[in-house]
């Protein structure tokens, strides 16, 4: 019924428009209009764009759009040849019927109805981002190439599986990189999307990206490991690290690293307790490892003081714990103290550096100069160091050496690249002393090149170096 007063709607507008058949008083004999013909035009997920072929003596058009129920979802007259449909339905096919009318005092009725059936786009997925994790300097970096039509990406950092998908939890950024610092060392997983607003793509799969964030070496030194149950003494490494935990590497002379972090609101005799960090907890209080041709057990009963610290720094310290010893094959063979002792020499000082030095320089053009020099210290006797290079200016000094005061205490010379007094900043007669620092540098500060002939400092106040071990 609804179809048939849609019919007699369509066919008072050509009455109104005057493109009705002849009347009844005119019986003039008439013949079709010639049929149209559609082309489908572009299209989106909710538009379709269609137009006909002009019908000659055409005077107005009539057009129904129905859904694949056959519902008429957009229907009308124009005289123009073209129409396009919004509002459609994703990936949803509809049908366009079209046909002409002519002016009521020709000779022509309507033409053959034209039919065309065409489909919205259905939504595209956008691509899968493909990120990769770069570190340096400590700062993690997220980058992956761009995606064809994303205009914005979702970044989900440590975030729950529960969570994915949320963009509250999300960080959104339009560029193809992301950086992410203050990150602690371990295991971390990122997750990236591409997102437009475009109507016609959709959000992309998520990528997943694991990785692990390393831990950076704050300071690493030589110590020596000292098991009690078979006296014997092993060189292994300890390294400390800008989480705050330490490692102990080459224990009983094999690849075994033993990691651990000192608890310093555990103190026991007046020494901080130590944590094992790979320990397995269901294991505690023991801690197995094999280690070259050992077995080690350590016990670590927390707030037993079988494990304590020391003086924990680059230049000296001392952590020890009590193990239970076993051979390869399984035999015991006692139990005691493991100590790790370690502590600067002069020996430790000696190898080739790095200087970084930053001064006012009035013996050179431009006056302020930074330089970069290649600097090589060797030992003399026990307490005596030579420097050579110091400021790139080829000439060696002489040094005393106090370990326990961190101390270099450079010889003044007075004859410095053939001129200059290497000494304290306008104090010709006061030496220069440099500082051990924990890290294992070593920096000098307010020195100068003095000019006694002039009673002249030409490095100016303020002049800085610091040398870092290669």
């Amino acid at each position: 019924m609804k179809k048939e007063l849609y019919r007699l709607f369509l066919m008072m507008t050509a009455i109104v428009f005057g493109l009705a058949s002849c009347s009844d008083d005119d019986e003039v004999a008439k013949t079709p209009l010639s049929p149209t013909s559609i082309t489908e035009g572009a299209k989106t997920v909710s538009t379709l764009a269609f137009s006909w072929t002009p019908v000659s003596d055409a005077t107005q058009y009539a057009y129904e759009l129905k859904d694949e129920a056959g519902k008429v979802v957009l229907g009308g007259t124009t005289s123009a040849t073209s129409i396009l449909a919004t509002g459609l339905k994703v990936h949803t096919t509809y049908t366009l019927n079209v046909w002409a009318y002519a002016a009521l005092s020709g000779d022509k009725t309507t033409s053959p109805i034209a039919t065309l059936t065409a489909t919205t786009n259905d939504v595209v997925q956008l691509g899968t981002p493909q990120a990769v994790a770069t570190e340096n300097n400590g700062i993690i970096t997220i980058v992956w190439p761009a995606v064809d039509n994303a205009e914005y990406y979702y970044v989900y950092v440590d975030v729950e599986e529960s969570q994915i998908g949320n963009t509250e939890h999300a960080e959104v950024t339009n560029t193809t990189n992301y950086e992410l610092s203050n990150l602690q060392p371990g295991e971390h997983t990122v997750y990236v999307f591409a997102m437009t607003d475009n109507e016609n793509y959709s959000l992309s799969e998520g990528f997943k990206l694991t990785f692990i964030k390393a831990k950076n070496e704050i300071w690493r030194t030589e110590a020596s490991y000292y098991s009690e149950t078979i006296d014997t003494t092993f060189p292994v490494q300890v390294v400390a690290y800008e989480d705050g935990s330490y490692a102990i590497e080459g224990v009983y002379g094999s690849n075994e690293t033993i990691d651990f972090y000192v608890d310093n609101e555990s103190v026991i005799d007046g020494y901080p307790e130590v944590v094992f960090t790979n320990a397995y907890k269901e294991n505690a209080p023991y801690y197995y490892f094999h280690a070259g041709d050992y077995t080690v057990c350590i016990y670590y009963q927390r707030g037993s003081g079988y494990c304590g610290w020391a003086n924990g720094n680059f230049l000296n310290g001392e952590v020890w714990f009590y193990v239970y010893l076993y051979d390869k094959e399984g035999n015991y063979l006692g139990c005691g103290y493991d100590d790790v002792l370690w502590g600067l020499t002069i020996d430790d000082i000696v190898g080739d550096y790095s200087e970084v030095t930053n001064c006012f320089d009035y013996s050179i053009n431009d006056y302020v100069y930074d330089q970069e020099s290649d600097v090589k210290i060797e030992k003399i006797d026990d307490t005596t160091i030579s420097i050579y290079n110091f400021y790139g200016w080829e000439d060696t000094f002489t040094a005393k050496v106090d370990i326990e005061a961190r101390t270099i205490t450079v010889d003044i010379k007075t004859d410095w690249a053939g001129y200059y007094s290497f000494c304290k900043f306008d104090e010709p007669d006061t030496p220069v002393v440099g500082t051990i620092n924990d890290d294992g540098t070593i920096s000098f500060s307010n020195w100068t090149a003095y000019y006694q002939p002039y009673d002249y400092s030409y490095i100016y106040n303020g002049a800085t170096s610091v040398l870092t071990k290669k």
